[in-house]
């Protein structure tokens, strides 16, 4: 069992997610940045799940650990990893690498700095977060409150039951990812994405815009969608026969709300571009310039407010040989000693 001492500014139980509830109109959840979270279950012997895009598996739970401040007392043996954001870890005082699976003696004291680059931290723990599961899931969705711990952020005093060990812990501290393998927590923040649905009612001016800009991260974003500060985006004068009048009179409205799975990237008025998140709605009413690649959602959970972001125009064949390069890192292959 695992105790909180302070949760810092928002922590959440996590895993990769949910499939096949979108239509019921209940997004996937989950890590915002999964590869770190499936990296540090690889770490510490647990089932990694994801990507939902190639198989059903939501993964061991752990720890999405927004911005750091993070404190937890170990109340068993545990074998633990920390990744994601740079946040500077210490047991008892001492600091310890992350991206490293080690031994959380009971009564130990784990902490976590604030984050000195990345947003967001993830505490795997051998065994996993043994929350109810929810629809297949042990994801917490906040804004629904439901999934996780009561469906809500931890707070100070939580106890969190973990899963019975399924391996040696002793085989599994010392393990580590490859170096090669630690993504690069670092400003401007490439993201890459494909061509949205309603791309061609933007001017030829406003793509071109958007590809060039440096967006930067609003403070007002969270895991449902996370907008960007940058230039206004125009349309094209008239509408083309799909926007009928019935959509309204901005022109960003388009007539039916269409399915808007995680990454769309809708620019309401023009205005600054929301890429949706992990717990956004299921559908949206506004002009979809792109849409940001699956194994890319990560980087734009590791933003921090003010961070600059690039968007890369790439190619779905592109997209979907990323995300199986990405799944082919999470493998015994990749961890060392």
């Amino acid at each position: 069992m695992l105790e909180i001492i302070d949760p810092g500014p928002q922590t959440s139980v996590q895993d990769v997610g949910r499939q096949g509830t979108i239509v019921l109109g209940i997004p996937p959840s989950g890590a915002q940045d999964a590869f770190s979270l499936r990296a540090g279950n690889l770490l510490v012997g647990n089932p990694t799940g994801g990507p939902l895009l190639l198989r059903r598996d939501p993964g061991a739970a752990g720890l999405e650990i927004l911005l750091g401040g993070f404190k937890a007392r170990a109340l068993a043996d545990l074998v633990v990893a920390i990744t994601g954001a740079q946040v500077g870890v210490t047991v008892d005082g001492v600091t310890v690498p992350q991206w490293r699976a080690f031994l959380l003696r009971k009564e130990s004291v784990l902490a976590l700095g604030m984050s000195k680059a990345g947003a967001r931290a993830y505490l795997a723990v051998h065994g996993g977060v043994e929350v109810p599961p929810y629809l297949g899931s042990r994801a917490t969705h906040m804004r629904g409150q439901f999934g996780g711990l009561e469906g809500r952020t931890l707070r100070k005093g939580d106890r969190l039951p973990i899963g019975a060990a399924q391996a040696d812990p002793g085989a599994l501290i010392g393990r580590r990812l490859a170096p090669k393998h630690i993504p690069t927590l670092a400003q401007p923040w490439r993201v890459r994405v494909v061509a949205g649905p309603e791309e061609d009612i933007f001017t030829s001016e406003s793509v071109d815009a958007f590809y060039a800009t440096e967006w930067k991260l609003n403070p007002k974003s969270d895991r449902t969608g996370m907008r960007f500060i940058g230039p206004a985006l125009s349309f094209k004068p008239g509408r083309p026969r799909y926007l009928i009048d019935d959509a309204g009179q901005d022109p960003s409205n388009i007539t039916i709300d269409p399915g808007a799975p995680v990454g769309t990237i809708q620019v309401p008025s023009g205005v600054e571009p929301i890429v949706l998140g992990v717990d956004s709605p299921t559908i949206g009413g506004y002009a979809r310039i792109a849409t940001v690649i699956t194994t890319d959602m990560g980087a734009v959970g590791q933003a921090r407010p003010f961070e600059r972001v690039r968007f890369a125009r790439t190619a779905y064949d592109d997209a979907v040989a990323a995300i199986r390069a990405q799944d082919a890192v999470i493998a015994e292959s990749s961890v060392l000693g």
